[in-house]
């Protein structure tokens, strides 16, 4: 494949990597200037209609992702029978090979890679796409700590090894959630247990279930709990435990609903000083108790003996203690109800305000506001888009600041330069910049061939929002005008000629014929007069030469001797034409047939008898 060029724009460099279902590639764009990465699918995938159908569905679904957690996708192509998508290269390593070297990775540095991966998946899940195959080895980090997650709507259409579902792949074995294990219905919440899954082996260096076959750890997603992550590492924080085992739990009605969510409860547990200050150790290590025996069985007996006369005292003091504490409960807990007691509201639906009169609106119900998110929307910039919980249900007046996702308004692009590209090249451009094939129109045009565009609306350089139409004219090449042809037949051939060029057109060949018209008059033209021509085309003119010179000739025909009688039939052809000059009944004793005949210049002769050619002579 290196050296090979693909789509007529996409140079193969070198192979960076693959699976078990394509082959990707480092390679240049040409048409851009720009290094880009090629998935190619492997031959057994590309002779699969059916695999090829959803895998080109999907990725040109994906391809309206754009999120800079996101690996972009930028074409889909075929060529030669050879199935590909052109991507965002990106440099750096995947989380896979991050475990591998260095797990148990500290909570806080998870943390932050898992904040990364969830603005990704809201934003598939807002564009309802789900992942399907969130696992390490899909999640590069860039030198700079970015993370990108690769691979979207790409597991949902390929087939394999791994994991299926009538043919479909539906995740890789240790990642997927129990919907998928068992091919039911998958949504938003089966890539929060996926994640889920990653985040475990991330902060544990080990995934949750492991067998011998993807089916036996498909059946363990099923039926098995997993082990506790403090189980693994002793001391773990609990709050980040109890989100991971949130995240894995086998209804998906018990996870969190929502990529924003879980970031939203991750960012509470990141200030966690705990959690910030926690070093996880090795998890394989032996845990050594130390039992405490020591000294004799006599003195083992007389501790028990003391230890159960504390115990009696103490058995008298608690019952004590536990009167005295009934009776100030219930003064307790009528104070608490006078003082203590948090009044209801019914939260407001503010989405659709702007942010400041969201936050008024829920300030006047003493309620608080706060922005978790900022995405480019279609709305209007400080628009409210989404919050969490939703109006309309009854909270008490304490409850934690209501989170708000406010747009900032549609993503802005420069609109790319398309005048003076080819057609094809011009909707290329227009697709991998993020806008929209608008209206086509053609015109004809001195200064631009046939096949390029010519002008286009809106114009290069204005900062637009995604996916804006870029209406485009194409040219038609320099305009051919047509006129209708002269009426020449009549005319000396002098005339005729001032006529053509005053019509703009060109003479074209001309052939003297004998005729019954003054001689230079022109007696036939082509095109014939009225007829509809490209200026500039040319006229052919048929000339008289004047009046044919008549000659007369006598033929001497000798009939067969059979007794019988014969039908004589004479053809001419000379300058007047081709005509029949003689047809009579003779016997043989009318031989020979003398028959005098006239014609003009050279005079083609052919003689018939019986219908039967008898000869042909030329005069």
């Amino acid at each position: 494949m290196k050296g090979k060029t693909l789509g007529n724009r996409y140079v193969i460099l070198e192979e960076i990597g693959g699976g078990g279902m394509a082959v990707v590639y480092k390679a240049r764009c040409t048409l851009l200037n720009r290094i880009v990465a090629i998935k190619v699918l492997r031959p057994e995938y590309s002779n699969d209609e059916n695999f090829v159908m959803r895998f080109r569905r999907e990725a040109q679904a994906a391809a309206s992702l754009s999120h800079p957690n996101i690996v972009n996708i930028y074409d889909v192509g075929n060529e030669d029978g050879i199935h590909y998508i052109v991507m965002e290269y990106v440099e750096g390593r995947t989380l896979k090979e991050m475990i591998k070297e260095e797990a148990p990775l500290p909570p806080a540095r998870v943390i932050e890679i898992a904040k990364q991966i969830c603005d990704a998946l809201e934003c598939a899940h807002k564009n309802k796409i789900v992942h399907r195959d969130i696992k390490p080895h899909n999640i590069i980090i860039t030198p700079e700590g970015r993370i990108k997650v690769a691979d979207f709507g790409i597991a949902r259409a390929s087939t394999g090894s791994t994991i299926t579902n009538t043919g479909g792949l539906i995740g890789s074995a240790h990642y997927l959630s129990p919907e998928q294990a068992r091919g039911g219905f998958t949504d938003e919440r089966s890539d929060i247990y996926s994640l889920g899954v990653l985040l475990y082996e991330a902060l544990t260096g080990r995934v949750p279930f492991n067998g011998d076959s993807p089916v036996a750890v498909a059946l363990k997603h099923i039926q098995e709990e997993p082990k506790p992550v403090s189980e693994i590492i002793p001391g773990f924080p609990p709050h980040l435990e109890e989100i991971i085992m949130k995240c894995i739990a086998k209804s998906p009605g018990d996870r969190f609903q929502r990529a924003s969510e879980l970031k939203r409860e991750l960012m509470k547990v990141e200030k966690d000083l705990e959690v910030v200050n926690f070093k996880p150790s090795d998890p394989e290590r032996t845990m050594v108790l130390d039992t405490g025996i020591k000294g004799s069985a006599r003195e083992n007996r007389g501790k028990k003996q003391k230890k159960a006369s504390n115990y009696i005292k103490g058995i008298a003091i608690v019952s004590l203690l536990a009167l005295l504490f009934a009776a100030f409960s219930y003064l307790g807990v009528l104070l608490a109800r006078k003082y203590f007691e948090v009044p209801e509201v019914v939260l407001p639906n503010v989405i659709g305000y702007s942010e400041e009169e969201a936050i008024r609106k829920l300030q006047e119900r003493n309620l608080k506001g706060e922005v978790v998110d900022r995405v480019f929307s279609n709305a209007p910039a400080g628009q409210v888009i989404d919050q969490d919980p939703k109006g309309g249900i009854t909270v008490k007046i304490n409850h934690p600041p209501i989170g708000l996702t406010v747009s900032k308004g549609p993503k802005t692009t420069p609109v790319p330069r398309i005048i003076g590209t080819t057609e094809a090249d011009a909707i290329n451009i227009i697709n991998s910049s993020n806008f929209k094939v608008g209206k086509r129109s053609e015109e004809y045009s001195n200064d631009y061939p046939a096949g390029v565009v010519i002008d286009q609306n809106p114009r290069e350089g204005l900062q637009l929002p995604e996916w804006t139409e870029i209406n485009f004219t194409v040219s038609l090449g320099p305009e051919v005008k047509k006129i209708n042809a002269p009426l020449l037949i009549g005319k000396d051939l002098e005339s005729a000629e001032k006529e053509i060029q005053a019509n703009k057109l060109t003479r074209g060949k001309v052939e003297f014929k004998p005729s019954d018209a003054k001689k230079n008059t022109v007696i036939d033209q082509d095109p014939k007069p009225g007829a509809e021509v490209e200026e500039g085309s040319a006229v052919n003119l048929v000339v008289s030469s004047g009046p044919p010179e008549v000659k007369t000739y006598t033929l001497s025909i000798p009939l067969p001797s059979q007794p019988s009688n014969y039908r004589v039939k004479i053809e001419i052809s000379d300058d007047l034409g081709t005509r029949i000059v003689y047809n009579k009944k003779h016997s043989p004793k009318d031989s020979p047939l003398e028959v005098p005949i006239e014609g003009s210049g050279v005079i083609h002769v052919k003689i018939w008898i019986d219908d039967v050619l008898w000869s042909e002579e030329k005069l």
